[in-house]
């Protein structure tokens, strides 16, 4: 992560002798907010909503088409608890995101002008993004609570054989959404935008398949594993009820995704020239 975030600042810096790079190019940040939907976490809400931040980087290639270059970093998290399901299951996961998209801006628009100076937008593109989830259990050797990551202990039963491989911590996503962007003075650009991203993992939660055999993951896993793949029994009432091996314990059918929003703010790297210049 940190190797592509200086390969990108040298870009920029290798491209700023370049008359044109600078007069039409922007760079600030972005700040706000980040949660998730899926299998524990079902419907669309603002629940579980954690502080995102991030580095964007703007090209105007027209007063309407532009390219975005993000990188941002985020936390999701869900409980079942939340929601009433007694299959007692929750996890956090941080996000990092590395991603391109296209801005089409519904007015012309020009940071620095006094007739194009406000427009909404829509963008769409691709990025990559990092998961780890992990969750809080109750160790079954110590009996004290301890932070595990999830896909370690192959709750069901990823990389156990006969089982499929463990699913990749790192990501593809097709993000999507509008905003709303205003030019402040000469050389500023304030905004505010909201994307949702597609993914292609069920894995955001460590929730996707069926509930494996405890036997099959103490064996092929550890204690650990069984732990933290069951846990309906931990609640009152429920205690000794464990799920059937083969029983639905997520939704294959559906993917997870997460959505972003938040204040953006943007200077053009000709300000950093201290001379005035023309976009277009």
């Amino acid at each position: 992560m940190k190797r592509l975030l200086l390969t990108a600042l040298f870009f920029i810096i290798a491209l700023s002798s370049q008359a044109q790079f600078f007069q039409r190019s922007e760079f600030g940040l972005i700040g706000g907010g980040m949660n998730y939907i899926g299998d524990l976490n079902n419907k669309y809400n603002f629940k579980n909503t954690h502080l995102m931040l991030g580095v964007i980087y703007r090209y105007n290639f027209t007063p309407r088409w532009v390219l975005k270059a993000n990188l941002s970093f985020g936390k999701v998290s869900a409980n079942d608890a939340d929601n009433g399901n007694i299959r007692n299951l929750s996890f956090e996961s941080k996000i990092n995101e590395l991603g391109a998209t296209c801005e089409f801006n519904f007015f012309d628009y020009q940071t620095g002008s006094s007739r194009h100076r406000l427009t909404p937008y829509i963008f769409a593109g691709v990025s990559l993004f990092w998961i780890n989830p992990r969750t809080e259990i109750t160790n079954p050797l110590t009996y004290e609570k301890e932070w595990v990551y999830l896909r370690d202990l192959s709750t069901e039963g990823e990389g156990i054989a006969g089982y499929e491989g463990k699913y990749s911590l790192m990501q593809i996503a097709i993000p999507f959404g509008l905003g709303v962007k205003f030019s402040l003075g000469k050389y500023v650009c304030i905004g505010l935008e909201w994307g949702l991203r597609k993914t292609f993992t069920d894995y955001i939660d460590d929730v996707s398949k069926d509930y494996v055999d405890q036997t099959v993951l103490i064996n092929g896993a550890g204690l650990e594993s069984a732990a933290a793949a069951d846990r309906t029994h931990e609640l009152a009432g429920y205690q000794n009820t464990y799920n059937k091996a083969g029983s639905m314990r997520g939704n294959p059918q559906t993917k997870d995704w997460y959505q972003t929003f938040g204040l953006t703010i943007t200077t053009k790297i000709g300000f950093f020239q201290k001379k005035k210049c023309t976009i277009f």
